[in-house]
This record gives C-alpha cells, structure tokens and sequence, in this order.
C-alpha cells in the first residue's frame, strides 16, 4: 500500500482505490488485502473531514442525525444450560435502552432455538424487536426448516443462515421466507454484494468495513441495495461505522452492545471532525512497523 499512496491527494479517495486495486491485482484484492485497502480508504476520509472541521457523515452529504442500534447479547455461554447467563444479557440489554436485541441460533436442535427465542421474547416484551444470528450453519433445507419457525415467532430478521458464498441459495430462501433475511458480513466488495442483491439473496445487506472496502466501497454498497429497494445494518459499531450509516438513506441499524449513549433506541450523530475516533500514541507505537 505504502508505495502506491506516498505523495497522493487525499482528496481523491476514489483515485487511489483504483490505483490500490491496480497494484494488488495480481495476488487478489479480498482477504487481507481488502483490509489494507479499508483501512486506507478510512483514512483518507477521517483526513479529509478533519481538514474541513466536519465529522464524515456530513462530508458524505448526511441523511440523518441519529442512528437506530441493536444489541449483539444473545450469545452461547459456557454452563449455561438452565440459560441463566443468557437471561442477564438479555435483560441487561433491555434494561441499558436497547429497543432491539440480537441472540445466537443453530448451535443445537430447533427446540433449543425456540427456547432461547421464547425467553428471549418473554423479556424484550411486544414493542421491541428480536433478531437471530446462525452464522453460517445450515444447508438451505434446514435453513429453510427453521427459517419458518423463527418468522413465525415473530424474529425480525434471520442472519447468515447459509455460507456466504452460496448466493442462489440465499435467493431460494429469501423467496420462500416471508421474514427478512440479512447477509454480507463475509462479503468482499461492492461486486459481490452486487451479485447477491441482483439475484435478490437479502433484504438487508450487513456490510463490514473492513471487508466491504472502507467508506468509498460501503457508500457504493449501500446505493447498489437502495436502488433495489434491500436495506442495510452494519456488522460492528463504532464511530466509522456511524458516519457511513448516517449518510446512507436505507440504512436501519447499527451493531453494538454494552452501555452506549442513546436517544430512545438510537445513537446521536458524532460531532467530532474526522471519523471522531483518535488511536492512541502507545496504540501507534505498539503496532508501527519499522
């Protein structure tokens, strides 16, 4: 990367992409070489926000000022059989404002599944939402199995039920699922997410920004679903997520979990210029090479 970007214009993030793509070509631009290319990409945006004394988002051209988000708290814990572990996230979630919480699926049987869906829901109540999360596990007949219980439970949305690379098979569910189904954390690029939108595989695309590219890519992503009609969440927080979300007119949440300020269920934008996050000087020293 060094190379390719020493001596540039900031100003001309998409210009550089390019030039980036060009040199790494060759040996592949997904994997850890998209990661260099993001972190790059975010970059030159927190450079060029900083340079004009605005957060990101309004560099971008803002779509709103507050960010709906949702709990990732639902996880499977060790000796946790009678779930007690799993009720106190949960309830901590609800009890920290969160109006939507996230849990894991898939580990087990489908009765395990409706059992954590059913406690999950006994203590969110009926006005917030409950999604689930099955990273990847099922082929498309079990996904479609247990896609039918969960929406008729009343899940929001169902997560990453198949491997990210079988793309007509999340077109067959999303069509034969009446609740949404969401996807593209493990996707590279706008062209893959391309892909999966053109064949109607999501009703929410989950871009991560390392992954997805950086902001350059994500904003791409996020217009390539728009005109589609297919919204977008991010995977992750943070304050480089916030300020892409905020500019993107289909976006509808962000991840997080823990204590974070909130507004009735949603995050305020940031004020601070650039991506209003600083690394630390220790954090440079610690991982500068050379």
């Amino acid at each position: 990367v060094k190379p390719v970007i020493m001596g540039k214009d900031p100003a001309f993030p998409r210009r550089i992409r390019a030039e980036l793509w060009k040199a790494m070509n060759y040996h592949g631009v997904t994997g850890v070489a998209q990661f260099a290319m993001a972190a790059t990409d975010i970059a030159l945006w927190d450079i060029l926000g900083k340079n004009a004394g605005l957060p990101v988002y309004k560099m971008l051209g803002a779509y709103r000022d507050r960010m709906p988000v949702y709990s990732m708290c639902g996880w499977y814990y060790d000796n946790d059989a009678d779930l007690s572990h799993f009720k106190r996230e949960v309830t901590d979630a609800v009890e920290q404002g969160y109006k939507s919480v996230k849990i894991k699926v898939g580990k087990y049987s489908l009765d395990d599944d409706a059992r954590r869906i059913r406690l999950a829901l006994d203590i969110i109540g009926k006005d917030r939402r409950l999604m689930v999360d099955a990273n990847q596990v099922f082929d498309h007949k079990e996904a479609l199995r247990r896609g039918r219980v969960y929406q008729e439970m009343g899940c929001f949305w169902f997560e990453e039920p198949l491997p990210p690379h079988d793309m007509e098979g999340f077109a067959r569910l999303a069509q034969a699922l009446d609740m949404r189904i969401a996807t593209g954390e493990n996707l590279n690029t706008k062209y893959e997410f391309a892909d999966l939108i053109a064949r109607r595989g999501a009703d929410i695309v989950q871009p991560d920004n390392r992954r997805a590219g950086g902001v350059t890519e994500w904003m791409e992503i996020a217009a390539i679903a728009d005109g589609y009609g297919v919204e977008v969440a991010s995977h992750g927080g943070g304050s480089t997520n916030l300020n892409m979300l905020l500019a993107m007119p289909n976006a509808i949440y962000m991840e997080t979990g823990g204590p974070c300020k909130m507004i009735d269920g949603e995050v305020p934008a940031p004020e601070e210029p650039g991506m209003s996050s600083e690394v630390s000087a220790e954090e440079i020293r610690k991982y500068k090479v050379g």
